[in-house]
């Protein structure tokens, strides 16, 4: 596997990263996944945005600005010989003493990894409610964080290994998938949990409101087993269709929410930088 490393494309096995990094010591670390369609990094920006914003949060200074991280992209899309890549950008704090710090981290460890990608597919998926409930934000809002543990144990709750695994909150609220974000559909109408049960605000979630009409609903999983349609979205799968959850059948790829909802990506994933912005 090829990586940027701080500058430089290498080989993985050419890396070097300190055992006294804050990002392994104690997850100080956020990261952002996206993927290239004929080499374009769709919704790139608001990728780039959301990671600033990220690291401000924690007190990461990042080193890198918008044009140097296209250039890092654009560096593995030729060395991967212009096969569309699943990138993941991950920012970690970088090496200091052991113990907790208070002070910014001036010199983070900055990665991106890459991997070709296939060609996009359909895809639809089973859903399962896992046991584990999700746990609560790092800080007052959801990061997208090195903090995955509570994901990698509710993975493992799963009687099925191929399905997403649906988190509730503890007090029994849908907030949102192992590596997605949800939606469901009454009729015409379509809802998403709201933030405040501790639900990643996914750039694909913003990209989806941005184009149709969304409410924010806290709901118990009753109100979700009877919905006509459930997605579930991420940067790399886009929208997922959901054929089944907790055994109850869905209408999976032929859901007509599904087909219209993939149409709107067919129309500008080799193009738009941001959800906000034409083109």
């Amino acid at each position: 596997m090829y990586l940027w490393h701080d500058g430089n494309v290498k080989r993985e096995e050419e890396i070097r990263i300190s055992p006294f990094d804050h990002g392994y010591l104690y997850g100080m670390g956020v990261f952002e996944t996206f993927r290239t369609y004929e080499g374009h990094p769709f919704l790139f920006d608001d990728h780039i945005e959301r990671l600033q914003m990220s690291c401000a949060a924690i007190g990461i200074q990042l080193p890198y600005g918008r044009e140097q991280l296209l250039r890092a992209v654009e560096d593995l899309y030729r060395v991967y010989e212009e096969q569309d890549l699943y990138i993941r950008l991950n920012v970690s704090g970088g090496a200091r003493d052991i113990g907790l710090s208070s002070e910014p981290y001036a010199e983070p460890t900055v990665l991106l990894y890459a991997k070709p990608i296939g060609q996009r597919q359909p895809a639809e998926r089973a859903l399962e409610t896992v046991r584990l409930a999700r746990s609560t934000p790092e800080t007052s809002y959801r990061l997208k964080s090195h903090h995955y543990m509570n994901n990698l144990v509710a993975k493992r709750h799963l009687f099925n290994q191929e399905a997403e695994g649906l988190f509730l909150t503890k007090e029994g609220f849908i907030c949102e998938g192992l590596t997605s974000n949800i939606f469901w559909r009454y009729g015409n109408q379509w809802y998403t949990p709201p933030l405040e049960t501790g639900a990643l605000n996914g750039i694909t979630r913003q990209f989806i409101m941005e184009q149709v009409l969304v409410e924010e609903r806290l709901a118990l999983l009753p109100q979700l087993i009877e919905a006509d349609e459930i997605l579930c979205t991420n940067s790399i799968q886009e929208v997922v269709a959901v054929s089944s959850l907790d055994g109850r059948t869905f209408p999976g790829l032929t859901g007509q929410g599904y087909q219209s909802i993939r149409t709107l990506f067919d129309q500008v994933v080799q193009t738009k930088w941001s959800r906000r912005k034409q083109g």
